[in-house]
């Protein structure tokens, strides 16, 4: 189970390199939830769009842990990683570099699954 205190790494060409959950709305995360971190690692300022210490809202993307589709797929990442988002809900970076699964556009992040490279 992910809680708070958990490392994630970011999917998209933000600047982040290594992100911190500070605080999450469940106990149990899931592909498609919306997390507060705050930024552990990062480019330097002239490259990059965020800044170490601010805290900013993310979207799970993928996950270590095994989950189940309604299929009784079981699924599993071999990292943890989040799409870092602005104050509107929109994805920070230009271009998403992880896969996108269709839990993301039925809880309405379909911005991120549309410009991702592939979608499952």
């Amino acid at each position: 189970m992910k809680n708070h205190g958990t490392y994630f790494y970011p999917g998209d060409n933000s600047g982040a390199r290594q992100v911190y959950c500070i605080q999450q709305s469940r106990t149990s995360l899931n592909i498609g939830d919306t997390i507060t971190v705050s930024i552990k690692k990062s480019l330097p300022a002239q490259k990059s769009r965020v800044k170490k210490g601010s805290i900013y809202k993310a979207v799970i993307c993928e996950l270590k842990q095994k989950k189940s589709r309604f299929t009784h797929l079981n699924r599993s990442f071999s990292r943890n990683i989040v799409v870092i988002l602005n104050a509107k809900g929109d994805p920070i970076g230009t271009r998403v570099k992880t896969l996108a699964s269709f839990e993301l556009r039925a809880r309405g992040h379909a911005k991120i699954a549309s410009i991702a490279p592939f979608i499952f």
